[in-house]
C-alpha cells in the first residue's frame, strides 16, 4: 500500500468546496493525473454515486470505477476506487476556518497481484502526483471553480 496525505486551505465556504468536490466529474478539471471523469448515476451525490475515471500514470491510462461509500454533507466523502490493476481509497475531510475550508485529502493506492512489489519503488511517484492534484484543486478553488 502507498499513502498519501496532504491539507490545503482554500478563501470558498465549506459547502462550496464541498459541493465541487463531492462530483468527482470535476477532478479531470484539477486534477493533472485524471485524463477523464464521468458520473454513471444523476441527482444529488450520494453514498452509492458511481463514477468512470480514467487516470494517467506513468503515460498509461487506467480505468478505475469509482463509488461513494461514505459521505457526511459539507464534512466527509469517501470514495472507493477499482481498477484491473489497483484500487484507491479516498477520504476527503473539509472544515470551516476564518479564511475559508480547510480540506484534508487522504489516499491509499493498493497494487494488485504482482504489481504490489512495485509499491515501495512508486511511492515518491504516487506522492508527488498526489501534490500536483491537490496544487490543482487549491488553484481551481482559488479562482472560483463553478458551483455544482
Amino acid at each position: 500500500m502507498t499513502a498519501f496525505k496532504e491539507t490545503i486551505e482554500v478563501p470558498r465556504p465549506v459547502d462550496e468546496a464541498f459541493a465541487y468536490v463531492a462530483d468527482f466529474t470535476t477532478a479531470a478539471e484539477w486534477d493533472p493525473g485524471i485524463k477523464s471523469s464521468r458520473r454513471l448515476d444523476s441527482g444529488p451525490v450520494r453514498v452509492g454515486s458511481e463514477f468512470d475515471i480514467v487516470a494517467v500514470f506513468r503515460d498509461k491510462e487506467t480505468p478505475f470505477r469509482y463509488v461513494v461509500r461514505e459521505l457526511e454533507a459539507d464534512e466527509r466523502i469517501v470514495i472507493h476506487g477499482e481498477g484491473e490493476k489497483a484500487t484507491s481509497d479516498d477520504t476527503i475531510t473539509f472544515e470551516s476556518v476564518p479564511e475559508g475550508t480547510r480540506i484534508t485529502y487522504e489516499a491509499e493506492l493498493k497494487l494488485k497481484g504482482l504489481l504490489r512489489l512495485a509499491e515501495p519503488f512508486l511511492a515518491r511517484t504516487f506522492a508527488e502526483s498526489g501534490r500536483k492534484a491537490l496544487a490543482g484543486l487549491e488553484e481551481k478553488l482559488r479562482a472560483g471553480a463553478h458551483n455544482p
